[in-house]
């Protein structure tokens, strides 16, 4: 019983006025995202991507896959069209917008009924 209020607690998403660190590559901007890519220089951004999605994915009741059955590179694709909109916005928000967009059609069991 003491480590489920241990575990609930931890998982509080952020602080009282809803702000939370964010470490390494989300707190770059669309504008430096796109120029890591154009110089094909985006592995820090897409080994942060890839574990964001892994954490979102642990963490989120109900969820096997954010993403569904989007491979990576579909992903990118779908994030270079975001930070063409907006470049100033953090990839952390763009990741965020990804989840929020993506929420209703996520995978929530893997697919077989096998998971990990």
């Amino acid at each position: 019983m003491i480590f489920l209020l241990i575990f609930a607690s931890a998982s509080v998403a952020a602080d009282k006025q809803g702000n939370f660190a964010i470490w390494g590559s989300g707190n770059s901007s669309c504008h430096s995202y796109k120029l890591a890519r154009a110089a094909n220089e985006d592995n820090k951004f897409r080994d942060y991507i890839m574990g964001y999605f892994t954490a979102y994915n642990h963490q989120s009741v109900d969820t096997y896959s954010i993403s569904r059955d989007m491979n990576l590179n579909e992903i990118l694709t779908w994030i270079d069209e975001q930070c063409e909109l907006k470049p100033v916005i953090s990839i952390e928000e763009v990741l965020t917008t990804f989840i929020i967009e993506n929420y209703e059609g996520r995978m929530k069991s893997p697919p077989g009924g096998v998971g990990r």
